[in-house]
């Protein structure tokens, strides 16, 4: 996993996640071995905004706010 962390002009503090995006899990076997890497802090559900950099512009685009369900 990797993230980087970045002021923007404005002063907020920006955090980008190079990882994997997302995944899901739909096998039991496989859903107790991410339920583990969760209890070691190794994963975590992302409840926070989804957004786009624009390299053109150099500022984060379409941002919204999703949690899963």
């Amino acid at each position: 996993m990797s993230q980087r962390r970045e002021i923007s002009e404005d002063g907020r503090e920006l955090l980008f996640d190079h990882g994997a995006p997302y995944f899901t899990v739909t096998n039991p076997d496989v859903l107790r071995v991410v339920t583990e890497w969760e209890s070691r802090g190794l994963v975590a559900e992302w409840k926070s905004n989804f957004g786009s950099f624009d390299c053109f512009t150099n500022k984060i685009v379409n941002t919204e706010h999703q949690f899963s369900v």
